[in-house]
């Protein structure tokens, strides 16, 4: 079994070796990427390996490195950053990776690895916060309706029971969406007249600033009627902090536009 698994890696390895010289990918969009694809190989191997009582390794696994916000408050400090490399399904991480292979190299050969690595992780540190911070309030809201006004007590009971819970009624949050909001949100600030292709069954030629203020408005009707197992507040808080981040390094730098 493990040099079967171990053949399927390095063919694997090699392919996207492959993949990565055509496609002519910046190094940080390089590192991101192959981590996410290593560590969701990961969880598809471990999600067989049983534990007993009904666990699997795999669960265990996004258990820890997921985002919780009990486990969070606990000390696990770790998964404000390790949630981002997690993926919940092959589609999720396809559409991820699609959106980072796309856009990301573009926008680390403008502002340099450092500073796309710096904007990646601190939007999807800020947008897991704000994710969490909103869960644990719906969550406690939802659990105790005494004295809470109705419209909030079924705004917090929408939040929360559209999503795969835990049995203490938290959800657990992957992916590394607020990362790449983040990267978009930091573009836009940065080249708001820049022009960029959003594919929407079609593709459409949007400037940075209007595309990001698309995508953010979309978020929030979509966050309002509680469409998808989708975390809103990762995306949107996560493209706040990278157009904040965008602004202020177009400030310093002489290479940002004029809004």
């Amino acid at each position: 079994m493990l040099v079967f698994m171990r053949a399927i890696f390095w063919r694997l390895y090699s392919r996207w070796l492959h993949v990565r010289d055509a496609l002519g990918l910046s190094p940080a969009v390089r590192w991101i990427s192959g981590a996410c694809v290593a560590v969701f190989l990961i969880q598809l191997v471990s999600s067989h390996v049983r534990l007993g009582a009904g666990l699997s390794f795999g669960s265990m696994m996004q258990l820890h490195f997921g985002l919780c916000p009990p486990l969070l408050l606990s000390g696990f400090v770790w998964q404000l950053v390790t949630y981002m490399f997690l993926h919940g399904s092959w589609w999720h991480l396809l559409l991820n990776m699609l959106t980072l292979l796309m856009f990301g190299s573009a926008v680390e050969m403008e502002i340099g690895t450092a500073r796309f690595l710096r904007i990646f992780l601190l939007g999807g540190v800020i947008g897991g916060l704000a994710w969490a911070g909103f869960d644990w309030g719906a969550v406690t809201l939802a659990m105790g309706g005494d004295g809470v006004p109705s419209w909030l007590y079924r705004l917090a009971v929408q939040a929360v029971s559209h999503r795969g819970t835990l049995s203490n009624g938290f959800a657990i949050c992957v992916g590394a969406s607020g990362g790449l909001f983040s990267l978009i949100g930091a573009y836009a600030a940065i080249f708001p007249r820049r022009r960029l292709i959003l594919f929407v069954g079609w593709p459409v030629v949007l400037q940075a600033r209007t595309m990001a203020l698309l995508l953010g408005l979309t978020t929030i009707l979509f966050a309002i009627y509680g469409l998808g197992n989708i975390a809103y507040m990762t995306h949107l808080f996560g493209g706040l902090a990278g157009y904040a981040l965008g602004l202020r390094l177009a400030k310093q730098q002489s290479w940002g536009e004029e809004a």
